[in-house]
C-alpha cells in the first residue's frame, strides 16, 4: 500500500527491482488516484471510494492555484489549511474504506 504523489514515484523503481528478483508485488491503490496506475511489473488491487476523479483532481487544483492567489499572508494561509483537511478528509476515507473492505483484507 502506498500513498499517492512523491511517495508512490520513489517507490515504483524499487517494486520494479523486486518483481526483476522473481518477488509478486501487490500493490493496493483506491479506484481514484492521481498518479498510482497499472502496471505489467505488478498485480493492481483497486477499492472503491465515495469520491470520484473529478472531486480529486478539483481539490488538487485549487491547492495548486492558492499559491498565485492575492491576499494577505493570513488569507492565503488559511485557505491552504482548509485545501489540506479536504486531501486529509480524502486519505482517511480512503483508508476507511481499505480497512472495511473485507473481501481485499481477507486477500492480503
Amino acid at each position: 500500500v502506498s500513498v499517492d504523489g512523491s511517495p508512490w514515484f520513489s517507490m515504483r523503481e524499487g517494486l520494479d527491482m523486486l518483481q526483476q528478483k522473481g518477488h509478486e508485488v501487490v500493490v493496493v491503490a483506491p479506484e481514484v488516484s492521481l498518479h498510482v496506475k497499472p502496471s505489467e511489473n505488478f498485480v493492481m488491487k483497486i477499492y472503491p471510494v465515495p469520491y470520484t476523479q473529478e472531486e480529486m483532481d478539483n481539490a488538487f487544483k485549487a491547492y495548486f492555484n492558492i499559491t498565485f492567489e492575492e491576499g494577505s499572508f493570513f488569507e492565503r494561509f488559511f485557505k491552504v489549511v482548509e485545501a489540506t483537511k479536504r486531501f486529509t478528509d480524502f486519505c482517511f476515507s480512503s483508508c476507511t474504506h481499505l480497512l472495511q473492505n473485507k473481501e481485499l483484507m481477507s486477500y492480503l
